[in-house]
């Protein structure tokens, strides 16, 4: 089986692909798949904890079956108008991965609406330090890119229907090589209150930093890099049971 892999995996096994044997009639699980991958490549046993399964653009788990010809991933940890009407169908909705830099007042007007008396605003932005590093000169981000794109707009569905009065989301994260003080991601939410486009916009910043498959390295001044969130296998335990995924353990 050919899986793809992203982020600081890429450096563990030297592409951005693997392969391992899998039973000729393809009867596979997603807990077969991580025992394979121990077994064929035994330094990424340590990091497997921190790694989530996904089949089809879906995180897996568990004794979900992989179907034959699945697109199948390993994921590092991830690092994202019109006036709404009675069935909420109007709602102005901007997502997407871009490349820098964020265009900030393309996406405002972009949400903006006559009914909307509220426009809340979060800008990530590269700052110059990190814990345990000298100094930070540059974040690097890449992404499961399709995965990336659908589970920003599944969030954005969620948040026009979970907040109601919002009549517009815009949810953006950026790709690449991006310099101090440059933007990251962008969520902007319209509301006709200001309550509602706050509480909006902090769910749908919660989300895109907690679902989408978007991973963060870091740039030291000395030259040295680290991926947030994917620490050395040195540093980490025994290696997981072929059940335990990252995701399950939150």
């Amino acid at each position: 089986m050919r899986v793809r892999v992203f982020g600081g995996l890429t450096e563990q096994v030297g592409g951005h692909h693997l392969e391992v044997d899998v039973p000729e009639d393809g009867s596979v699980s997603v807990a077969d798949l991580r025992v394979a991958v121990a077994a064929t490549y035994p330094h990424l046993a340590p990091l497997l904890r921190q790694v989530t399964v996904a089949v089809a653009l879906e995180v897996a788990r568990g004794d979900d079956p992989i179907p034959a010809g699945a697109e199948v991933a390993l994921l590092p940890p991830v690092a994202g108008g019109a006036t709404s009407g009675p069935d909420r169908t109007e709602v102005a909705i901007l997502t997407g991965l871009v490349a820098p830099p964020i265009d900030v007042a393309g996406a405002i007007d972009a949400v903006a609406a006559d009914a909307a008396g509220a426009t809340a605003l979060f800008l990530g932005t590269v700052r110059d330090h990190a814990p345990g590093l000298a100094g930070v000169v540059q974040l690097q981000y890449s992404a499961y890119e399709p995965m990336a794109e659908r589970e920003l707009a599944s969030i954005a569905e969620e948040l026009r229907t979970s907040h109601p009065a919002v009549t517009g989301i815009a949810l953006l994260h950026a790709l690449g090589d991006l310099p101090v003080g440059a933007h990251t991601v962008l969520v902007a939410c319209t509301s006709p209150h200001r309550a509602t486009a706050f509480e909006a916009c902090r769910a749908g910043l919660e989300a895109v930093k907690e679902r989408v498959p978007v991973f963060k390295r870091e740039v030291a001044t000395d030259g040295t890099t680290r991926w947030v969130g994917f620490e050395p296998a040195s540093q980490q335990g025994p290696p997981p049971g072929p059940t335990t995924d990252r995701q399950e353990e939150r």
